[in-house]
């Protein structure tokens, strides 16, 4: 659209977006705006310096994302909330970058911030009795307008209910700092980075812990998922935390009873209850284990963040440095833990069996509180938890489940949190975008050869409906569970909800598309469930179950399952089914949740 806008205007059209892949998607128009020397500028938000590197949710390397295919790039100085700071560094790129534009082609601006990035209540007050102040006098004073305000007093008079003749949009370079950009390296060097060279030193470390916490995140290693897991597991009071996407590779090892008998359900409350209780087994832990990717649910990173004082082992996977929490860890390299497990390791300490009895009565008492709810207690308005709830009493186990992003993949502990010892769980967490989550998961069910379910929301649907051109080349059933909330809804977490709720616009984009005739148009079996009394009707339930019945192969051989993720095929030809004009393996079952009441079904769950 920008490109097309540009084409005829011969004007730079300003691109903006969060940063992550989002940027990413811009470059087919990116490349076709430099052939064509169509003007436009592209600025893409950025997390800073020190979340570089360092395995942080939604960050990438964006500097020069589109390399040759711009005229520049422009890195601006870290933004934050300092008023003091002078913006003129950063008015003068911009203002390089529209002359660069103008010449014709496009130009990339990556513009990094610093949290908060949203006013705060005190900053939004002041802004808004500045604004009334300035529309009143232009108001009162004929010869003056809104448009010949100083870029910093630019407003929006929409957003503060005030009747303009002109609309102005806020200055993108209020408050942008003009020190010098710090690179990551630097920022890292700057801090205490602890290595663990010696298998020896892990092994004393590791031991001294009486109660460690082992939490996995998603996309571990198979090396830590298959021996490094087990292994950890052998200490008489390690107890266990899986982030969704962490069972990739699924539970068929050896010893994986030892692993799913120590894994904690409905640790979201237990860990809140520890910052509140005086009394909690999680104030017990004495120490923490991390594997896989840096933990994204916020629960667990304040946990990391309170705790930075009690020993931490870091098993990294690719990044030098996973450790975006902030915790001061100690790094292990997969060397060393290649050596480790071959210890034959000893524990002097015995099982305290009081302690674990307690984790398991609370996670009893969670699973049982959800069950209650549900059945008896529930809403009528059909929310986002009751969705996952029914669904976890649908798919049977060892039924792979793909998670998208956003809400999807932080429900699954709140509101089905068995799913995490019943079923391998799949996530996109590397960069935590919402592109082509249909067609990563038909990848992943041609990869194992078994049915499947996915779990997404309707905007990461949405965005990659043509996946279901695909669906003839699926050879085992696959069901798609849409969660349609009214479009990108998490958004109405931040604090910006609160702060500025008129804003809401540029981040909630409900989408009046109907979901059942793109079903239809890709000839797809479809339902669509619209309140609680149908959700808990046992008819569609019945045949999602069938479903997933179909075709369902028995357990292979441990052997077999310990050298393939899943029920991986022998062959390559297995995964290239032959074209059929058939697409009747795909379902589609669509939910239309109501997001407040969901909102508010969270934060009861969570607290």
């Amino acid at each position: 659209m920008a490109l097309g806008m540009s084409k005829i205007s011969r004007r730079p059209t300003l691109l903006c977006c969060t940063s992550g892949t989002a940027g990413a998607n811009y470059y087919p128009a990116v490349i076709e705006a430099y052939h064509s020397s169509i003007p436009m500028i592209i600025i893409t938000a950025d997390r800073p310096a020190h979340l570089q590197q360092v395995g942080a949710s939604q960050t990438i390397q964006q500097k020069h994302l589109f390399g040759s295919h711009v005229l520049d790039f422009i890195q601006l100085p870290e933004a934050n909330t300092n008023e003091k700071e002078d913006p003129l560094r950063a008015q003068e790129e911009l203002i390089r970058a529209f002359q660069l534009a103008y010449s014709g082609g496009p130009v990339h601006i990556n513009a990094p911030f610093n949290k908060p990035f949203e006013p705060t209540p005190e900053q939004f007050r002041k802004y808004r009795k500045e604004s009334e102040e300035w529309v009143h006098d232009t108001q009162v004073d004929t010869s003056r307008s809104l448009a010949k305000l100083s870029t910093d007093q630019l407003i929006r008079p929409e957003l503060l209910d005030l009747a303009s003749p002109t609309k102005h949009k806020p200055s993108l370079i209020e408050n942008s700092p003009s020190s010098s950009n710090v690179t990551a390296g630097l920022e890292l060097t700057s801090k205490k980075i602890q290595w663990i060279a010696h298998p020896e030193q892990l092994q004393e470390l590791y031991t001294k812990m009486s109660k460690p916490l082992i939490v996995v995140g998603s996309d571990p290693t198979p090396f830590q998922w298959f021996r490094l897991l087990p292994f950890l597991a052998k200490h008489p009071n390690g107890r266990i935390i899986l982030e969704a996407g962490a069972s990739l590779y699924g539970w068929e090892f050896d010893k994986s009873n030892i692993v799913q008998a120590k894994v904690v359900l409905g640790w979201e409350k237990s860990l809140y209850d520890s910052q509140q209780l005086s009394v909690s087994p999680f104030r017990s832990i004495d120490g923490m284990v991390r594997l896989g990717k840096e933990v994204v649910n916020p629960s667990l990173a304040r946990f990391f963040s309170k705790h930075k004082h009690l020993p931490q082992l870091r098993f990294i996977t690719h990044e030098p440095y996973e450790d975006a929490l902030a915790s001061n860890p100690y790094f292990i390299t997969p060397e060393v833990s290649f050596s480790w497990v071959e210890f034959q390791q000893k524990h002097t300490l015995t099982a305290s069996n009081g302690w674990h009895a307690e984790i398991d009565e609370l996670q009893k008492d969670y699973v049982d509180s959800l069950r209650q709810y549900f059945h008896q207690a529930r809403s009528s308005q059909l929310t986002d938890g009751a969705v996952f709830y029914r669904l976890s009493t649908i798919i049977p186990s060892s039924i792979p489940i793909f998670f998208s992003n956003s809400f999807p993949v932080r429900d699954q502990a709140l509101f089905a949190p068995t799913w995490s010892v019943n079923n391998p769980l799949i996530a996109q967490r590397g960069a935590a975008g919402i592109d082509g989550i249909s067609s990563t998961a038909f990848g992943v069910s041609l990869s194992t050869d078994l049915p499947m379910a996915v779990v997404t929301g309707d905007i990461a649907f949405l965005y990659d409906i043509n996946a279901l051109l695909s669906a003839r080349l699926l050879t085992k059933p696959l069901v798609i569970f849409v969660i349609n909330n009214g479009g990108g809804s998490i958004f109405t977490s931040l604090p910006i909800q609160q702060a500025v709720p008129d804003s809401m616009d540029w981040f909630l984009t409900p989408q009046k598309v109907s979901i059942e005739h793109l079903a239809k148009g890709y000839g797809l079996s479809y339902t669509k469930i619209v309140d609680s009394d149908q959700l808990w009707e046992a008819r569609w339930a019945e045949e999602v179950q069938q479903v997933f019945q179909i075709q369902h192969e028995t357990q292979l051989s441990s052997s077999r399952r310990n050298h393939y993720p899943l029920n991986a095929p022998k062959t390559k030809e297995a995964v290239k089914p032959e074209s059929t004009s058939d697409p009747s393996n795909v379902r589609i079952v669509e939910f239309v949740t109501n997001a407040e009441v969901s909102n508010t079904e969270r934060t009861n769950f969570r607290s």
